[in-house]
């Protein structure tokens, strides 16, 4: 070979072997950036979404995209109501600074040319028609598009690029097969072995546009962040927007978000809240198997959502502020696979509504962030694109896919949101893996009230981080014991309680209760200091 050749040559191959994927078993999750971005420009980028022709920057969005100025307008008006509040809470929020202060989202990132809304990552959820049964939508699930703010400038003759923490998920219904099944739609996610996934593949097999059928547009954005050298003792705090919308044409509806009650409206009306319960008692073998759907009249349109120690938060716990246990301690739990007592029965349709699931295994707010372009700085690229639950549910989805692509009843069970991976076998056993360093895991006297659940890995013990005022279920992970000669930097070290302010969740206050590793007083080459959350590390973090 020509030595002048081989580089360009090599070059060419990895260029090739960058664009597309190999995959083994059924697709789930599409996130290679040269993938993305070839669908991206071609008839799957943002503005397809809102049937818009040409430029994508979001200020030509907002002045020719009816229902894309729309919900710009709807979540500006809530940002500014949340900062209202917060600011008659005693916590104002600025949009530009570089001081110790509370931070809330500019609303002109979404309106100017110099950001848009770059597609991350291409989610399989046909396991979704489960629940599309339950309302007789005979779809084969859903397919979702997920959209991650992204800007690109110039400044100084120098590029800057990167994104922010404000995702749009756009969800299409699949068609099912002539025959009203989904066998061969299922069939369609696994590539045969001389087929890469590639845009064309895609475009000609799962993503068919005439396949695709719109059906609303999700939002998960996070809108306020107190920094840590702020909030010193949580290690920061951030609070996420979080909506659903319809779209026809140039209108908009605002939809009703899955499983998640409207709190407050509840707390108001007896009369609903106790036909809430009553569904609940009437549906309660759907509920232990993850796989139902409170009726409209229930639900929220908007919530927000309160980090850090998300998952131990009052304000994440709805069915915890509207119910208390003995409430549901007439019912039988006796069959049931995973709600075994009246505790689990709260915790089990708390994790199910949005904010219990956002913050239960999510990273930083979010399951999918999906991974950077090549215009991201090197020293500010994501490394892993998608949350521990996400992680943990890509066995369950894929399970579910290959099942229903053989024309087998799939296993329906869906596993708490903070689960570990699982084999899944048959239509009825889950086989969990042990919880890996970190992986979240329930204190003993909680796994009790569950059925079948899962344990730490040998080697960690589930060791609790935070506790909070009216949430019955403690935060957990699997940690290191105590003395341990395996410890290493990254490894959390203090444990502690919050006090949940009910009415204005931003005033919770976390408060250190003990320390369980790291107990050297320095810095040292040898042995570890626990470092605190006012440095950004919340639960503390050893380090030597």
């Amino acid at each position: 070979m020509n030595r002048a050749l081989a580089p360009l040559l090599a070059t060419l191959i990895a260029v090739f072997m960058a664009s597309t994927a190999r995959a083994v078993g059924p697709v789930t999750v599409v996130d290679n950036p040269a993938v993305l971005a070839a669908l991206d420009a071609g008839g799957f980028g943002f503005a397809d979404v809102l049937g818009v022709d040409g430029e994508d920057g979001l200020k030509t969005l907002y002045d020719e995209a009816p229902a894309y100025h729309a919900i710009v307008d709807i979540v500006a008006s809530d940002v500014a109501a949340l900062r209202a509040e917060m600011k008659a809470g005693g916590r104002p929020l600025y949009e530009v600074t570089d001081g110790n202060v509370g931070r809330i989202m500019d609303m002109r990132w979404l309106k100017t040319d110099a950001a848009r809304f770059r597609l991350v990552g291409v989610v399989n959820r046909l396991d979704r028609r489960d629940f599309m049964l339950l309302q007789g939508d005979r779809s084969c699930g859903e397919v979702r598009f997920i959209y991650r703010l992204a800007y690109s400038f110039r400044k100084n003759g120098k590029l800057l690029a990167s994104r922010l923490p404000f995702n749009f998920n756009a969800v299409y219904s699949a068609a099912p097969d002539a025959d009203g099944g989904c066998v061969g739609t299922a069939g369609r996610w696994t590539p045969q072995l001389d087929e890469s996934v590639d845009a064309g593949w895609l475009t000609g097999g799962p993503l068919e546009k005439a396949g695709l059928t719109f059906k609303q547009l999700e939002l998960n954005a996070q809108v306020v962040r107190f920094p840590s050298g702020q909030e010193t003792e949580f290690g920061g705090q951030a609070a996420y927007l979080m909506r659903v919308f319809g779209i026809d044409g140039a209108e908009i509806s605002e939809k009703p978000l899955e499983n998640t009650p409207d709190t407050a409206r509840l707390s108001q009306d007896a009369a609903l809240k106790a036909r809430l319960a009553a569904y609940v008692g009437a549906n309660l073998p759907a509920v232990d198997e993850g796989v139902y759907q409170i009726p409209d009249e229930f639900l929220a349109r908007k919530i927000i959502s309160w980090s850090t120690f998300g998952s131990a938060r009052q304000a994440n716990h709805p069915f915890t502020q509207l119910f208390q246990p003995k409430d549901f301690a007439p019912l039988d739990y006796s069959a049931l696979k995973l709600v075994r007592t009246p505790e689990a029965l709260v915790e089990r349709l708390d994790n199910g509504a949005c904010q219990g699931c956002h913050q239960a295994g999510s990273t930083a707010g979010f399951h999918f962030i999906g991974l950077d372009d090549k215009t991201t700085s090197p020293l500010n690229r994501i490394e892993v694109g998608i949350s521990p639950h996400l992680h943990a549910e890509i066995p369950r989805r894929q399970a579910w896919l290959a099942a229903t692509a053989e024309g087998k009843q799939p296993n329906r069970f869906r596993p708490l949101s903070f689960a570990p991976p699982a084999v899944w076998t048959n239509a009825d056993a889950v086989d969990y893996a042990p919880a890996e360093m970190a992986m979240p895991c329930l204190m003993p006297e909680d796994a009790a009230r569950f059925g079948a659940t899962w344990q730490c890995d040998g080697g960690t013990v589930c060791t609790p981080l935070a506790t909070a005022s009216g949430v019955h279920t403690k935060l957990a992970q699997c940690l290191l014991p105590k003395d341990s000669e395996k410890m290493f930097s990254g490894h959390p070290c203090l444990t502690g309680s919050i006090a949940s302010n009910a009415v204005q969740p931003f005033n919770d206050r976390y408060s250190r209760s003990g320390q369980f590793a790291a107990f050297a007083p320095d810095v040292s080459r040898t042995a570890y200091t626990c470092r605190p959350p006012k440095i950004g590390v919340p639960g503390g973090i050893a380090y030597r």
